[in-house]
């Protein structure tokens, strides 16, 4: 059956709302992926705890950017109950997006005020298996969401998004407060290339944490009133959704904020880009 697209093109706000996914969709795999392909085509930003969290996410964007080009521009609805959907495959990919930034919020906090123990028991198998952790974790509750009634996964998703966000919420203002503190005093005092580094990744994951509840904080209040109450906006389709448009620009903010806070992940792109560039002149 063939699936219709998300709007009728009866309006020049169909054609603007067409176009506006399609940049997206294009702009979030071309930034993503280009995260995903330096961190992976680098042995140094390999081997460090933090590239590994930023590989993690990157690799959720890049698959929610190909993904958008069926949710949001064909007929999809993927709320309950859903039409023409994933099975909540690909919106589960926004929530490893989420846990992932927390965990590596909690991560660069607990690698600058507690270094020994960080060195010697938060080693790079431990992050890798971390993030593995969150990408099974997160697809068990897909499985669960898909084989239980929808009148029920829709109570349980409604109430665990209004627990995790006001969790999530309070512990990411917290560790950012934290975090920002740490960086402006402690490490201010002492100038030296490790502190310069330490604050310089902190800033960025709290520029990354502030976006990221920026985006999604109305979709979670919206998404927990339509699940306990009938006062919510509700909608035709995902591509008319204010609500999830915002979150959609979350999977592209997060890798561009990558890009522009970090030195060695720039490096590494110009270094990428310029092996396929070799490779295609040489062709």
């Amino acid at each position: 059956m063939t699936v219709p697209l998300a709007v009728n093109f009866d309006n020049i706000g169909d054609y603007f709302i067409f176009a506006f996914h399609v940049l997206l969709a294009t702009c979030t795999v071309l930034v993503a992926g280009a995260v995903v392909v330096a961190i992976l085509g680098s042995k140094s930003l390999r081997t460090e705890n933090r590239f590994i969290f930023m590989l993690s996410t990157s690799i959720s964007d890049t698959l929610s950017g190909f993904g958008w080009f069926y949710v949001g521009l064909f007929d999809v609805k993927e709320s309950f109950p859903q039409r023409n959907g994933t099975y909540f495959v690909l919106p589960t990919l926004l929530g490893v997006n989420f846990i992932t930034i927390l965990t590596a919020q909690i991560d660069r906090y607990v690698a600058v005020s507690y270094p020994f123990f960080y060195t010697s028991k938060v080693t790079l198998r431990v992050v890798i298996g971390i993030c593995i952790f969150i990408w099974v974790f997160n697809y068990l509750i897909v499985l669960f969401l898909n084989l239980v009634p929808w009148q029920i996964a829709m109570i349980y998703n409604a109430v665990s998004t209004l627990g995790i966000q006001v969790i999530a919420v309070i512990l990411m203002l917290v560790l950012n407060i934290k975090l920002y503190l740490i960086a402006h005093y402690q490490l201010q005092r002492e100038s030296s290339p490790e502190n310069d580094g330490k604050r310089s990744s902190l800033l960025l994951i709290i520029a990354v944490t502030m976006c990221f509840l920026a985006f999604w904080t109305p979709a979670f209040i919206n998404l927990s009133l339509c699940g306990l109450t009938s006062y919510c906006y509700r909608y035709r389709n995902n591509a008319v959704d204010p609500f999830l448009a915002l979150i959609r620009i979350n999977p592209l903010s997060t890798p561009s904020l990558y890009i522009l806070g970090s030195f060695a992940l720039r490096k590494a792109i110009l270094k990428s880009l310029s092996c396929d560039a070799c490779c295609i002149a040489k062709r």
